[in-house]
């Protein structure tokens, strides 16, 4: 009788652990713990040249977290993972002129870039609210109308329209939510005057979704020192590209280096050890056993329980 209290209140305790998930194998006495806080990470390898390297097996990635090595638990070779695309779009005030050659340039990347029964992509703009235009959808037709629908007017709140579409649509407990790469295309020109969330809020939540940000500026680099910082710091940190096209018509090449890298992007993901959910910035780092072959992903994320936190009450600035 004794033996049995005490078996009991074992399970008891195991029972009320919050993380990880327990399993208990009838018939036998082996507990059996799967950690569910997994982090996946995106990455380009770039040799010397920046050029494209392929090929690449799990046994030639080494993962970094906080300066420990890592185990790897799942290898995705170039673009094997579905895309879950974010389009978000400047529509304020400040970028009608360039408007016509956004939404062309725009529709071509999504006919370039999805796969019709593989890939979605999402459709919003933003002034002082977001717009969606269109959910997430296959559908090409649907997405290029949606664009065409959007018209610019009013100021401008970019963190916070990247905040909500993190949270909503790529985080943890969004709709259809899983096994994708969550990418978020900004075309703005950076400049922010109406958000209630910061810029590190909007990347923490975009982070936590593990999502990559390419921005495209409709200002040519260099006429807003502040607000070009704000675009390279969003995708610096998570493993994208900036760019800032001189003229509106090189809107299309700057599109087709998102296409390309894209299409030769890798996926590991790892358990972290001794992960603690406890809110602190964790660094990441990939190296790879190949010479003069380097990786470019995101910086790192937020130790954070695996659902994402509800938007509550926007914080200070």
């Amino acid at each position: 009788m004794k033996y049995r209290l005490i078996a009991v209140l074992f399970l008891i305790a195991c029972a009320a652990c919050p993380w990880p998930a327990q399993i208990l194998q009838p018939g036998k006495q082996t507990l059996i713990v799967k950690n569910v806080n997994n982090v996946p990470l995106t990455f380009l390898a770039l040799d010397k040249h920046n050029h494209f390297v392929s090929g690449l097996e799990a046994s030639q990635i080494q993962i970094f977290d906080n300066q420990q090595p890592q185990r790897i638990t799942h290898f995705d070779a170039q673009g094997n993972l579905p895309l879950r695309i974010v389009l978000l779009l400047d529509i304020s005030n400040s970028i009608t002129t360039r408007w016509a050659f956004e939404q062309r340039a725009a529709t071509d990347f999504l006919q370039s870039v999805l796969a019709e029964g593989r890939d979605q992509a999402m459709v919003a703009g933003f002034d002082t609210s977001l717009h969606v235009a269109q959910p997430f959808t296959d559908n090409y037709e649907k997405l290029a109308a949606a664009i065409r629908s959007l018209n610019p007017s009013g100021g401008t709140a970019l963190f916070d329209a990247l905040f909500q579409t993190a949270h909503d649509d790529l985080g943890p407990g969004a709709p259809g939510s899983g096994d994708f790469r969550n990418v978020v295309v900004i075309i703005s020109d950076g400049a922010d005057d109406q958000s209630r969330y910061s810029r590190e809020e909007a990347l923490g939540m975009a982070e936590d979704a593990g999502a990559i940000i390419y921005t495209i500026g409709t200002e040519p680099t260099g006429s807003d020192a502040e607000s070009d910082a704000v675009l390279k710091r969003l995708s610096s940190q998570t493993g994208g590209l900036s760019f800032f096209p001189i003229e509106a018509h090189d809107l299309g090449a700057a599109f087709q280096a998102i296409t390309s890298d894209l299409r030769h992007q890798y996926v590991v993901t790892y358990d972290p050890n001794n992960f603690v959910p406890n809110g602190e910035f964790h660094t990441v780092e990939i190296k790879i056993a190949v010479k003069g072959v380097t990786a470019r992903t995101r910086k790192g994320y937020f130790a954070r329980p695996a659902a994402a936190p509800a938007p509550g009450k926007p914080g200070p600035k």
